[in-house]
């Protein structure tokens, strides 16, 4: 009997151990590898003037919008993608209604070509800066400046 005893036992341990293991491990993942320090991690590194409503400039490297290097907004009734590599500066101001839950993008292409996006208040910009990780939503921005 004691020996029933003991294999069950055994037995019981191991489906434990098979059960608890994988969860264990399950949470030491590698993680998205496309952050760096909580900072999203571009495929190409944009160098950027920022300048936050407040007039304060910041040089920047890394630049994204939401993780992504490029723009998504509303164009007229159009949803439009801008990559960051066509643009050469955008200057941000507040939409023209005082309740708006968007920020109006005033985008300078390459060409010289200008274009109006709505971006939403809540997205952010996130940059690498001299002296650390930047976050700052599109309400508070100025101007981004590419061609530095």
């Amino acid at each position: 009997m004691t020996g029933i005893w003991n294999r069950s036992l055994t037995i019981i341990s191991r489906l434990i151990l098979a059960f608890i293991i994988p969860l264990l491990l399950g949470g030491m993942g590698g993680g998205d590898e496309n952050l760096t320090n909580g900072l999203p991690l571009p495929e190409k590194n944009f160098v950027v003037g920022i300048t936050d409503r407040t007039g304060m400039q910041t040089e920047s490297s890394r630049l994204t919008w939401e993780g992504k290097i490029h723009f998504r907004g509303k164009y007229g009734e159009a949803i439009v993608n801008v990559p960051f590599a066509k643009i050469s500066q955008v200057d941000f101001r507040p939409a023209n209604t005082g309740t708006s839950t968007y920020t109006v993008a005033t985008v300078t292409l390459n060409s010289g070509q200008q274009l109006d996006l709505s971006l939403e208040n809540q997205s952010n910009v996130y940059a690498e800066t001299p002296f650390g990780e930047l976050e700052i939503s599109v309400a508070d921005l100025r101007q981004l400046d590419f061609s530095e």
